[in-house]
Order: structure tokens, then C-alpha cells, then sequence
């Protein structure tokens, strides 16, 4: 018999495109226990990710489309497991004030964690199921013809991705005793542009990724003295209807050796007088050729 007293509390992340079995098991041997069944839901405030690709919003839905007396909840991830306890026990609080909970989990959920109060129940699947990676992986890995995927990929890409500026570096790589910087074109295009590009999230700097892109735009060459010069927003052609946007750094370095051949995505790459730099170059360059040569004539 259910205890009209006790409140089964459930804490998951939910990261699958539908409840398995362990997900159905844990619910539903909590929902036997006690009366009431609170179901709380992790939430990463990061960008969706491919550990975290689904809102709460839409992990909620499915919780109670299985289960529909589950009250669901969500609680905000947190680096320290004593706070994140505080918290959850004071969630628990806030909304069953009368009742007495019992934390249920299995052996991989969030049980090692909880620091809290209140005490906890170990529930164990009978079978071994697949875990929400593997779940994951196989959903990333189809396409489907149907209005509800299609949707669903609108939904990612509005809804839950926030508008980001997304970090670049260009470099203005500067001959050591002549007026000369190296620039490179793209294949169609008729200005020139400085070597750059997006800044790997293996990066561990902004300077290794000058130093990165330099190799792989320009080819082997050893670079040294980079020097920061400023920053400004690109506009690229490709984010212009976009929330999104591109914020390139600006750096200058000096060219010490070696053979320069095009790479990446260059067709052709030279050495360009400073002189008429700004001219030949493309126009969301422009401002950064600008930017370089005013400190340049400083010096």
C-alpha cells in the first residue's frame, strides 16, 4: 500500500529521445512507493551540447506524456554537490512542505553525489539497458523525412541556441626589416584578406590559435613578437541574417623563416606593400588593416 505521506523524489538528466527501460523502471518503482512522485530534472545553463542537447521544456513533456501524475521539476547544475544538495532539498521543501521524501536512484544516477538530508533508496533495472550516449549517438547518426524532425531541428537551432559570438583571430604577419605584410585570397574572390580563422576550442590561448592558423594558412613558417593589436566584429556574409555573430582579434606578428605556400582554404597568398594595404583588401578587413596600420605609424 502507497504511503499518502512519503514523496518519491526522482533526479535525472533525461537526455534521451524517449524514456528506456532503466528511465521507466526508476519511475515506476518510485511511483509504486509513495503517493505523490516528484521528478527532477538536471539542467545544464551552457549551450545545448551533445551531452545536453534537449531543454527542459521538452524533457518535461516526456516525463509526463509516461508518466502523467509525476510533478517535474528542474534544478540548475552546480560545481559543488554540497550546494547542489542544498538546493534540491530546499526545491523539495518549497513545494512538499507536509510530506516526508525518499530520494530513489539507481546505481549510476545522482546518489554518490547528494550531500543532503533527506534519505536515500537504491533501485537496480533488472536487465541492462542502453545508456542515453548510446541512445544519443544513434539519433545523431539518422535523418529523417518527416515534418516532426524537421521541426525539431528548427526548434535546436532557435529556441535553445543563444545567440553567440563566436571567437577568430586574424594575423597581420609583418616582414622584419621591409614595409610588407602577407595576405591571402579565397578561391572566387578578388580582395585579399590577413590569415586567420576560428579559434579551435582546443586552443589554449588566443596565441596558439594564431600560431595554429598562420601553419596551416601560410604553411610552416616560424612566427615570433605576437602582439595583440585589437578586436572587432566581422561582417561576414555568412551571419548577416543570423543572431550569431563572428568577433575576430586582431594580433601582429613577425616573420622570421621559411618557405610561404597556401594552405586551408587559400588559393594564393603574397607579400603586400603596407602601403596600399587597406585598398586591396576585402571589406570586413578593411577595418582591421585600419586598426593595424594607426599603430603601425605610431611606431
Amino acid at each position: 500500500m502507497k504511503d499518502t505521506k512519503k514523496l518519491a523524489v526522482v533526479v535525472g538528466r533525461f537526455q534521451t529521445p524517449y524514456l528506456h527501460e532503466g528511465h521507466r523502471y526508476l519511475i515506476e518503482a518510485a511511483r509504486q512507493k509513495c503517493q505523490t512522485l516528484m521528478v527532477v530534472v538536471g539542467v545544464n545553463e551552457a549551450c545545448a551540447s551533445h551531452n545536453d542537447p534537449l531543454d527542459f521544456q521538452t524533457r518535461a513533456i516526456m516525463i509526463q506524456a509516461d508518466f502523467p501524475a509525476a510533478n517535474v521539476f528542474k534544478l540548475k547544475d552546480h560545481p559543488s554537490d554540497e550546494e547542489w544538495s542544498n538546493r534540491l532539498d530546499q526545491l523539495i521543501t518549497e513545494n512538499f512542505p507536509e510530506h516526508e521524501p525518499v530520494l530513489i536512484g539507481s546505481r549510476d544516477s545522482f546518489l554518490p553525489y547528494y550531500k543532503g538530508q533527506h534519505p536515500v533508496e537504491e533501485v537496480t533495472p533488472k536487465t541492462q539497458t542502453a545508456t542515453g550516449t548510446q541512445l544519443r549517438q544513434a539519433v545523431a547518426e539518422q535523418v529523417l523525412d518527416c515534418a516532426e524532425f524537421r521541426a525539431g531541428v528548427i526548434y535546436a537551432n532557435t529556441v535553445q541556441n543563444f545567440p553567440t559570438s563566436f571567437q577568430a583571430i586574424d594575423a597581420v604577419i609583418r616582414h622584419s626589416t621591409q614595409p610588407k605584410v602577407i595576405v591571402g585570397r579565397k578561391t572566387g574572390e578578388k580582395g585579399w584578406r590577413f590569415p586567420g580563422g576560428f579559434v579551435d576550442p582546443g586552443d589554449p590561448s588566443l596565441e596558439r590559435a594564431v600560431k595554429r592558423e598562420v601553419r596551416e594558412e601560410v604553411g610552416d613558417i616560424e612566427i615570433d613578437d605576437i602582439k595583440y593589436v585589437c578586436s572587432i566584429r566581422v561582417d561576414d556574409y555568412r551571419y548577416r541574417k543570423s543572431q550569431h555573430k563572428i568577433m575576430t582579434a586582431l594580433f601582429e606578428v613577425i616573420y622570421i623563416y621559411g618557405p610561404i605556400k597556401a594552405g586551408d582554404d587559400l588559393e594564393e597568398i603574397r607579400w603586400q606593400d603596407i602601403e596600399g594595404l587597406t585598398d586591396c583588401l576585402v571589406e570586413e578587413h578593411k577595418p582591421l588593416a585600419e586598426a593595424f596600420i594607426q599603430k603601425y605609424n605610431k611606431h
